[in-house]
């Protein structure tokens, strides 16, 4: 059993774990879409697939480790024990490359649907094209990496594969360039955003967790380097099924966490404060105003009403990533003067 290994037992725990905790982030995600802003959109949808094939991989490495380990073998030549965990392994392959390529898919996007400066929608398109082909490839790699594909399990010739530690470091290798791309892209933009600090502080939060990503998939193909060196990889696996898993389940997470901020709005409204609000004693407003004054005259006898209005500029909050309707906030203030004018008499009201 599991309990006669801890590096397997581990693997299975720290999945699970960084699961659930990616899971309940796409469930609070999905609620704000759709009972909060009701406006959910496709790339909900594609880190929902991505979810999925998140646990579908971690089912997949509970499966190999116990059948690894339930004959509480450290070899190779059982061979019941090596069908179970190469078709498991196998398996894995697919649903990881999937989750990966569906959660950068859905993080772009996101960007496209968030700015949409005709230079941003190009770059993003460019990233999006890269990221689309490297998932096409990494997934069809995977499942027709012999030929025939029954090959990859059954080990039975005549057969031909390719190579798979280079076909592994390459995609490690894209994975870790992808990642970066898409960490990047977005930064000019942030940059000339004038944001209160707290809300600047919470975004460069999230774009930091982004990079930690980045450093999983190193150690991620570090651990590579580990089994394509082993005699026996089905005993050097947990590691790399490990930071696997960490790996799309972060990735998720951080997909998420900027749609959540409406959800944290409504029930913790201090921690997104604005920051910018009307001085009560002065008067005057930290936004700005431009000008559309109209001014509109009504007399009737001796009385008079002189209603002007002041368009405020508008107000662009792009610390969250939702939709066009939330993060671009209209202020609109009006300023009503009504002036009574009555014989022997005058009164000045102002709303």
């Amino acid at each position: 059993m599991l309990d006669h290994n801890t590096r397997g037992r581990q693997a299975v725990i720290l999945s699970s774990v960084f699961s659930a905790f990616a899971t309940f982030t796409v469930l609070l995600r999905l609620y704000t879409r759709l009972f909060i802003i009701r406006c959910p959109g496709v790339e909900d949808y594609f880190v929902s697939i991505a979810m999925i094939c998140s646990i579908g991989l971690n089912i997949c490495i509970g499966i190999r480790e116990y059948s690894r380990y339930s004959q509480y073998a450290h070899s190779y030549s059982d061979t019941a024990t090596a069908y179970i965990f190469v078709k498991a392994f196998y398996a894995s392959l697919i649903v990881y490359y999937l989750s990966l390529g569906f959660t950068k898919v859905s993080i772009l996007l996101q960007y496209r649907r968030v700015f949409s400066t005709k230079k941003f929608q190009i770059a993003c398109h460019s990233v999006m094209g890269v990221v689309v082909i490297y998932a096409l490839w990494t997934v069809l790699s995977s499942i027709f990496g012999c030929k025939p594909i029954q090959a990859f399990w059954t080990l039975k010739h005549p057969f031909t594969c390719l190579d798979q530690s280079t076909v592994w470091f390459f995609n490690g290798a894209m994975n870790i360039l992808t990642d970066l791309s898409i960490i990047v892209l977005p930064m000019p933009v942030i940059r000339k955003l004038n944001l209160p600090p707290r809300q600047k502080q919470a975004l460069i939060g999230i774009f930091a967790i982004g990079g930690f990503v980045c450093l999983v998939s190193i150690l991620r193909l570090q651990s590579l380097v580990a089994i394509s060196n082993s005699l026996d990889p089905t005993y050097d696996n947990p590691p790399a099924a490990t930071w696997s898993s960490i790996e799309t389940n972060i990735g998720i997470i951080c997909s998420c966490l900027p749609c959540l901020r409406p959800l944290v709005t409504r029930y913790l409204p201090g921690i997104f404060s604005n920051t910018s609000s009307r001085s009560g004693q002065s008067g005057e407003s930290r936004e700005i105003h431009r000008g559309s004054r109209n001014t509109f005259s009504r007399r009737s006898g001796e009385a008079s009403t002189n209603v002007s209005t002041v368009k405020s500029e508008d107000m662009f909050d792009m610390s969250q990533f939702d939709d066009r309707e939330s993060i671009i906030r209209v202020v609109r203030e009006v300023h009503v003067t009504v002036e009574n004018r009555q014989t022997g008499a005058h009164v000045k009201e102002e709303v």
